[in-house]
């Protein structure tokens, strides 16, 4: 763990250049510059932090879990008070809770309450934030925004979180540095730091899963001489296709089996890399460098390309084989940050990747017409540059983010046209008593070309034209306010308070889709008239004090309520497409929506074994007709009892009760509720970490409802077992 900040006079607010900070448990001491700034590490993590400086007197200043704090001394001739400003960085925002690691993101979100994830492959991820997907939620790495998921439900984000320092949940929209499209909050995660000394340190891992034969294995090597380091890293993926505990389901009126217990086609395989620089230099700040790629092959189950035969569900034995319907999804991204210290803390970081999608089907005229020449049903190819200038101070911050996407598709089964999007925002953050108040202004420019086909007869004759999309170029503004104070009710209870309203522009693909989308089984229809939704949401947390080190008993509450003009999402209408392009037709329209909800977090140490219990509760209705939006997920409660055998290994039970789900959209099933346990064990050693999992111990067969399988009354995964480890294959310290 590592803390930043700066050290200054608290009567003339000047640098304190001379003073040490001392870490703690570790004892490690590290120096402020002649900017007072400081950097400090523990590996096992940091509590508190000492500060001595000639003249001042000692003092200890506790770090909770802010990574960024700065510190005011005052001479010995002045009495001391607070002495510690309790303000968090900009970097770190308010509301955020690290993610405990479970091995992959996907098993790590789906610990947390709040936040469902879709399980796409080999490294796709798609969190579901309080009932919010796709383009609504942010995915970031180390401040910026990943493309590649804002296509609906099976276009997730490419990343493998063994490639980085970890992960952390902001809940809520309107949070200035996230991006505009944050209405449900984001994901981030943390970039490969230093290592504290210097050195070589190589880590290595691999899991097996037992239940669809998801084997993976991962490495990354550091090495650090004086205040340069280097690092690399890759990991390697293979899953087989998909164990239900189904023989059978139903859809549209028939029923069909499905044979071997498994999902046909539903394999594949995946890779990640990264090679990356880092350089602190005291006099020129600290400098960084990552180049990733990632690149993911999957297999679609029959039926969502067209309606499934029941020849389609045989497979051909090999439960590793990836056959048509496919996707194949690489990415490849070239970052840069740039922080100078000073009086204002300088942060440049920029960003250029592309993300490339290919969906392949077996060729098939959509009615009337000939057949295509190839397999390739949709490309996306998707570019994009970000840059973000950042000022923060003792009193606040400022700065400026650009981002520019251009988008270029292909195929014969159409989705959505050329487009681009082009964002500039400016964002102004100050600190106000012990919360802070922020504002971002945006202007956005976004266009997307024509699309025609020729329209068939029966006898293949061309009659017309088959208007698909017709061009657009608009601009558009975009803003949030945001205000966040923190209090205290006595010395064991803490919580805070936010109030924001913002908007958020439509993307590209609510302006322009006219096509089916294999992801949600479904033709859906763009509407170029949409304007930005707008939203006033308030937030709540209330909790134990972190600082109370000796408690038995720990908790937290959070909730929250948003009242949105214009929210635009996917509606059935009694419209059926053309021939050419048979299916219902689901339309993106924008309705007045309430959205409330909230989670509550418990914790008991009991002896040697630790309770657990996390409840989530979400509602989400469209007012103009009362019925519930997409992806409105049902109550859910996690319960998890760990009893602690020595000092190094650990047993334990899970329990999660998954309420039925009523609240649904207009022709959505409800999905029965459903009552799921696992069990779990790790070991901890000095250089290694061992972790057996069992899920779904009794292999029910239960419907996930914000998952597209449900469309087809389908399980998207019965029982598995997991193992896992972790060691270090290499660890070299030149510190003395």
């Amino acid at each position: 763990m590592s803390i930043h900040g700066h050290v200054f006079h608290a009567e003339g607010h000047t640098p304190c250049g001379d003073a040490l900070i001392q870490a703690w448990p570790c004892g490690t001491t590290f120096t402020a510059d002649l900017d007072g700034r400081f950097d400090a590490f523990c590996p096992e993590g940091i509590d508190s932090l000492t500060v001595l400086a000639h003249g001042h007197a000692v003092l200890t200043v506790p770090v909770g879990d802010r990574i960024h704090i700065d510190i005011a001394l005052r001479s010995l001739a002045v009495a001391l008070e607070d002495a510690a400003v309790r303000a968090r960085s900009s970097e770190e925002m308010a509301e955020s809770r690290s993610l405990a690691d479970r091995g992959d993101l996907l098993t790590t979100l789906d610990r947390v309450a709040g936040i469902r994830s879709l399980d796409l492959g080999a490294g796709m991820v798609q969190p579901v934030l309080r009932g919010l997907v796709g383009a609504r939620v942010a995915v970031l790495e180390d401040g910026v925004p990943q493309a590649g998921g804002r296509w609906g439900a099976d276009h997730g984000v490419l990343l493998d979180p063994a490639l980085y320092d970890g992960a952390e949940w902001v809940p809520g929209g309107g949070q200035l540095w996230l991006s505009p499209e944050a209405m449900g909050g984001g994901v981030r995660l943390r970039s490969l730091g230093m290592l504290t000394h210097e050195g070589r340190r190589t880590q290595g891992g691999g899991s097996h899963r037992v239940g669809d034969g998801r084997s993976r294995i991962h490495f990354l090597h550091r090495e650090r001489r004086s205040e340069f380091q280097w690092h690399a890293g890759a990991s390697l993926l293979r899953f087989g296709d998909r164990n239900v505990p189904q023989s059978t389901f139903r859809y549209l009126g028939r029923t069909l089996a499905l044979e071997d217990g498994r999902l046909p086609n539903t394999g594949g395989r995946g890779g990640h890399a990264v090679l990356g620089l880092r350089l602190n230099d005291p006099e020129r700040g600290q400098c960084s460098l990552d180049l990733r790629f990632s690149d993911v092959l999957q297999g679609l189950f029959p039926g969502i390309v067209g309606v499934p035969t029941q020849g389609d569900l045989r497979g051909d034995g090999d439960r590793f084989s990836v056959a048509l319907p496919n996707q194949h999804a690489q990415r490849v991204q070239l970052a840069g940050k740039w922080i100078r210290p000073g009086l204002l803390d300088r942060t440049l970081r920029w960003s250029i990747s592309r993300n490339l999608r290919l969906e392949s089907a077996p060729a098939h005229a959509h009615g009337y017409g000939p057949e295509p020449e190839s397999d390739l049903s949709l490309k996306l190819d998707e570019w994009q540059a970000f840059g973000e200038g950042r000022w923060e101070g003792i009193h606040g911050a400022f700065g400026v983010q650009l981002e520019h996407l251009e988008g270029r598709t292909s195929g014969w089964e159409f989705l959505l046209p050329d487009h681009r999007r082009t964002r500039i925002s400016a964002i102004s953050d100050w600190r106000w008593r012990e919360g802070r108040i922020g504002l971002r202004a945006d202007g956005l420019h976004v266009a997307h070309a024509a699309h025609v086909e020729p329209l068939h007869a029966a006898d293949g004759a061309v009659i017309g034209d088959d208007v698909r999309a017709l061009s657009m170029d608009r601009l558009m503004v975009g803003w949030a306010l945001s205000a966040q104070q923190p209090f205290r009710l006595g010395e064991r209870m803490e919580g805070s308070w936010t109030a924001t309203a913002y908007s958020r522009a439509p993307d590209s693909y609510a302006l322009g889709a006219n096509g089916i989308h294999h992801g949600t089984f479904r033709f859906e229809q763009g509407n170029s008239a949409l304007r930005p939704e707008r939203t006033v949401e308030i937030r709540i947390a209330l909790g134990s004090t972190e600082a109370v080190k000796d408690r038995r008993l720990s908790w937290s509450i959070r909730g929250f309520a948003a009242l949105h003009d214009g929210f635009i999402h996917l509606t059935p209408t009694a419209r059926f497409a053309p021939i050419a392009h048979a299916g219902q037709v689901y339309a993106f329209e924008a309705l007045d929506a309430f959205r409330t909800g909230g989670e509550v977090e418990i914790d008991w140490k009991v002896g040697r074994g630790n309770l657990s219990t996390a409840a989530a509760v979400l509602g989400q209705w469209a007012l103009e007709t009362g019925l519930g939006l997409p992806f409105t997920s049902p109550t859910d409660v996690r319960t998890a009892f760990e009893w602690s055998l020595g000092h190094r290994s650990v047993i334990g039970m899970r329990h999660r009760f998954i309420a039925a789900a009523e609240l649904t959209a207009r022709n959505e099933l409800p999905t029965p509720g459903v009552n799921l346990w696992g069990v779990e064990c790790s070991w901890q050693g000095e250089r290694m970490t061992l972790a057996l999992e069992v899920d779904n111990l009794l292999n029910e067969a239960w419907l996930d409802h914000v998952s597209a399988y449900r469309t087809l009354g389908l399980v998207t995964q019965g029982r598995w077992a997991s193992l896992r480890f972790t060691f270090d294959l290499l660890q070299e310290d030149d510190h003395p």
